[in-house]
């Protein structure tokens, strides 16, 4: 028997000392809060995909800008056709040849003007003989010139290519540009209101990770005393037990309370390696290093009432500024379906920088103002109307919900952190109870009026009311940061677990 209480007493201790070796090998990080969260902002990779959408909108922004800046292009055009184009005049030459060949024969003319300037001033006119022989000589030296004429002209060779330079640039185009440029710049605070939505999440998950873990710290602690508490115990049992001043049944249940108490404190050690790694994952750290939380636990004397964060909440939640933003959109998009019912203007231009064969009455360069109003589509933007219309009061319906379950959970929080603080005092006074009571029940076992479960269970109490009370410290902690997160102030977190106002927690 009394080998067998060693075996029990020795693995024991070598639970609790391969615990030990393991923690005191492992390389440690001490981290304070504030440190933990700048390693959070600056590695965690949802930020960094959140500051890349930024930029990706600030990028589309500056696209959305260029639309009032003219658009300069370049164009190269080869073709090449089944036969060059002519304009053939000859029908208007066989029309009117006739004509001048008639009236430079036949034709009878007068009032002709003296072109000689010696004689004009006496015979200013010329006789009729003179003017229709002068006429008519005019008239068939006219027709040798249109019979010799080319009245089959070339226009364009088959084959001609150019390189032109072009300039388009918007005059109006009914608000659509500017509408898209506001567009752009709403989208823009949207996608920081997102970043702000995505950084409260993961400070809560932080705080609940990083106090998490505090947490898992102090009840291994918890633990240990536990788990020593007993060994000393069994020991004084076992010299009872062996004096013969103690039964067997007393004897084992200090054996069986030992190694419960080993065991828990095994299981515990388990949960904080488990701790240890998603406190790693969210600061995106390696799991080599062991990290050892150094703002402890805490709770406040004294907070603001459900109004004042439903307050904040109004106007600095993410989410609700982001369905603000969304109704800005909306009002925006039903602007640009207006201004699809009026024109768009622009003005154009070409240059033509380079040719081959291009025909030489083509222009070299064109500058103009065009015009583009669409007087019927087939109803789609009386329905685009009416689609922006239905989407606002969408949003409107959204925003008013949001507004109720975002105060109704704050005040189911805030009443959460009321209900907390009042057992945590509560608990302040049964753990003095129980210490002064476990303190007695020693004191009678050692002398003999009281029995080992006695000793076991003032011990168990103990910590179960210090576990208890840590898990209700932890629990105000992560229940604090989902309030300032949901009242869109997460930055102000820090500023509850310092100062005055704040009541840290230890197990002494």
């Amino acid at each position: 028997m009394k080998k067998q209480t060693i075996r029990i007493y020795l693995s024991g201790l070598l639970v609790v000392a391969g615990v030990m070796t393991s923690v005191a090998q492992s390389s440690t990080l001490p981290l304070p809060f504030g440190e933990a969260l700048q390693l959070m902002k600056a590695n965690h990779p949802a930020l960094k995909q959140s500051a890349h959408y930024i930029r990706e909108k600030e990028a589309e922004k500056a696209i959305r800008r260029g639309l009032y800046l003219p658009q300069v292009s370049m164009s190269a055009t080869a073709v090449s056709m089944s036969d060059p184009l002519h304009l053939d005049l000859t029908p208007v030459r066989d029309a009117i040849l006739p004509l001048y060949n008639t009236l430079g024969n036949y034709g009878v003319f007068s009032g002709v003007p003296n072109p000689d300037p010696a004689t004009h001033a006496v015979l200013p006119v010329l006789p009729d003989n003179l003017s229709t022989a002068a006429v008519r000589q005019q008239l068939l030296q006219g027709a040798g010139k249109v019979a010799q004429g080319e009245w089959n002209q070339m226009i364009q060779e088959k084959t001609f290519a150019m390189v032109n330079a072009g300039v388009n640039m918007p005059l109006y185009t009914g608000g659509k540009i500017a509408g898209a440029n506001k567009a752009a710049a709403l989208e823009i605070e949207m996608s920081k209101e997102e970043l702000r939505n995505v950084e409260g999440e993961l400070l809560t998950e932080l705080v609940t990770r990083y106090y998490g873990l505090s947490l898992g710290q102090q009840a291994r602690e918890v633990r240990q005393q536990m788990a020593h508490a007993m060994s000393k115990h069994q020991q004084d049992a076992q010299k009872f037990f062996s004096e013969g001043m103690m039964a067997r049944v007393e004897w084992l249940n200090a054996a069986v309370a030992q190694a419960d108490a080993e065991r828990e404190l095994k299981q515990a050690q388990r949960n904080l390696d488990i701790l240890q790694q998603a406190l790693s994952a969210t600061l995106a750290l390696e799991q080599s290093d062991s990290i050892v939380p150094l703002t402890p636990l805490f709770i406040n004397k004294q907070l603001p009432d459900a109004g004042y964060f439903i307050q904040k909440a109004l106007e600095c939640n993410p989410k609700l500024n982001q369905l603000e933003g969304k109704s800005q959109l909306v009002d925006l998009k039903h602007t640009i379906s207006k201004g699809e019912y009026l024109p768009s203007a622009a003005l154009f231009g070409t240059y033509t920088l380079a040719d081959y064969q291009k025909s030489v009455y083509l222009p070299d360069w064109t500058v103009g103002v065009g015009l583009k109003w669409t007087l019927f589509e087939g109803f789609s933007r009386n329905n685009e109307m009416k689609k922006t219309q239905e989407m606002k009061a969408q949003v409107v319906e959204a925003r008013e919900k949001a507004h109720q379950d975002i105060a109704t959970y704050i005040f189911k929080l805030r009443q959460e952190l009321s209900i907390q603080l009042e057992q945590i005092a509560d608990l302040d006074q049964t753990l003095e109870l129980a210490t002064e009571y476990c303190t007695s029940t020693e004191k009678a076992f050692a002398q003999g009026m009281s029995t080992s479960t006695a000793v076991v269970d003032a011990h168990t109490k103990i910590a179960q009311v210090k576990l208890m009370r840590l898990k209700l410290f932890y629990d105000y902690d992560s229940t604090l940061a989902k309030l300032l997160q949901t009242a869109g102030i997460p930055e102000q977190f820090p500023d509850y677990y310092t100062g005055e106002n704040t009541i840290i927690e230890s197990l002494n």
